[in-house]
């Protein structure tokens, strides 16, 4: 009986070591999970002296023209090659005017520079590109709507807010002013983006898989709007 009873001391002794380890373990945890919480803490307050805000995963632009804009950019990114058809309709649209310039004529007058062989050449990148996420919306990226027209007509006005948004933090890959009739027009030209000297670099930064986030905001100025994309 007496050795009986000294196996059950040692083991309610190693029962009680047990458990002084598992508190101290738990306390331990209790600690580090104190200062994850306060560090988060102290996070979001630099977040918020930066005047940044939380990235909502379902977050959608405010207005209905750069809402419709995300929700066709991010169905294209889910499936490139769905929206072929969509580029070889709107091919037909192109015209060339007396003066020789090639125009998308369902748009206010955008210059092309090639015309046709733009949406051929789009059309040649949507087959070859295989699907990707969607983007996320991101408040940051989103560009303050100009409220006199001559920050609208400005061509200095986009690239100031732009170095406003790097100052407090937020990182830029790139983005464009359009002016258009309706969304599905921002849309084409900016995935068959064949005006200017960078011709092809909307559509390369929509569809870089390595981009994650966007801003959109649209103002309407008389029958057109102005549409800002921002890309992350």
């Amino acid at each position: 009986m007496g050795c009986e009873c000294q196996k059950n001391d040692e083991k309610i002794d190693e029962l009680k070591s047990e458990e002084s380890t598992k508190n101290n373990e738990r306390e331990q945890l209790q600690e580090n999970l104190s200062k994850r919480i306060d560090n988060s803490k102290i996070l979001n307050l630099e977040s918020q002296s930066n005047g940044l805000q939380p990235i909502d995963p379902k977050g959608k632009p405010t207005d209905d023209f750069s809402r419709y804009v995300f929700a066709l950019i991010n169905s294209l990114r889910l499936n490139p090659a769905s929206y072929i058809d969509t580029l070889l309709r709107a091919k037909n649209n192109v015209v060339t005017e007396q003066n020789g310039i090639k125009i998308y004529k369902s748009s206010v007058k955008v210059a092309l520079n090639s015309g046709e062989k733009a949406f051929d050449r789009a059309i040649k990148v949507l087959r070859d590109t295989e699907p990707m996420n969607k983007l996320v919306y991101n408040p940051n990226l989103v560009i303050e709507l100009p409220t006199n027209e001559n920050d609208l007509k400005s061509k200095a006005y986009l690239p100031a807010q732009i170095k406003k948004k790097i100052d407090n933090g937020v990182e830029i890959k790139s983005f464009w002013k359009d002016i258009v009739k309706d969304p599905d027009t921002c849309f084409i030209l900016t995935i068959v983006d064949d005006s200017g000297k960078h011709a092809g670099n909307k559509r390369s930064d929509i569809l870089d898989r390595n981009n994650k986030y966007i801003g959109i905001s649209s103002v309407k100025i008389g029958k057109t709007f102005a549409c800002y994309i921002v890309i992350s």
